[in-house]
């Protein structure tokens, strides 16, 4: 056909292709890096929950010793995740030109921190009974459950997005609720570690995009 011809199809990049020779600010090295912490953060944190329940079959002095080393690997998972979920919420900004992030995630990062702080200060009390520890332990679940599945809705919105970004979005979206149930709250673990390998799927893709615009 020739090209001027009234007929032919319209020859046109796809958008889903658009913007992916180069990110201003990103290299497929750097991508590469987050995606290996996004599947550290994922493996520390099933090697935490094994943890946890091995030291409930432990004697109170060696379960104790336990507890306090998980408690630190918690605290540092809690900031890698922040980490991570801002260098996300970034990338997504340049990838997808998302515009509406930043307030979820933001809410998302204040309430874990808040979360990991209520835990490392209470500790044991947290379940010894209905206090007023234990009925604000729960209301900051609920509400990082909340605000997990604003952001998982919010990720759905994004234009052409990667499937595993997809996927990421609805996992995010079942496991805050889940969350958010709190009868659920232990079931919520694995819906939420699979958003973790999501995401670490959306940043291996985003280095393979970049890697193949530089060839």
């Amino acid at each position: 056909m020739q090209p001027d011809n009234p007929y032919s199809a319209p020859q046109v990049e796809l958008l889903d292709s658009a913007g992916v020779q180069s990110l201003p600010g990103w290299s497929a090295r750097q991508l590469q890096v987050l995606g290996w912490l996004a599947l550290v953060s994922v493996v520390v944190n099933v090697l935490v929950v094994g943890l946890l329940f091995a030291g409930a079959l432990l004697e109170a002095h060696e379960a104790e010793l336990l507890f306090s080393y998980t408690d630190w690997l918690r605290l540092a998972l809690t900031l890698l995740g922040c980490y991570l979920l801002l260098r996300f919420k970034a990338f997504a900004e340049a990838r997808f030109a998302a515009r509406n992030l930043s307030v979820p995630v933001w809410a998302v990062l204040v309430v874990s921190l808040l979360l990991e702080l209520a835990d490392l200060l209470f500790g044991e009390q947290l379940f010894a009974g209905l206090d007023w520890q234990t009925l604000s332990y729960v209301a900051l679940l609920c509400l990082t459950g909340l605000c997990t599945t604003w952001l998982g809705i919010r990720l759905l919105k994004l234009q052409y997005p990667y499937p595993s970004l997809k996927v990421m979005a609805w996992l995010d979206i079942v496991g805050g609720l889940m969350l958010t149930s709190v009868l659920l709250m232990l079931v919520a673990l694995l819906p939420l570690l699979g958003a973790g390998v999501a995401l670490m799927l959306v940043f291996f893709k985003g280095a393979a995009e970049l890697q193949g615009g530089a060839h």
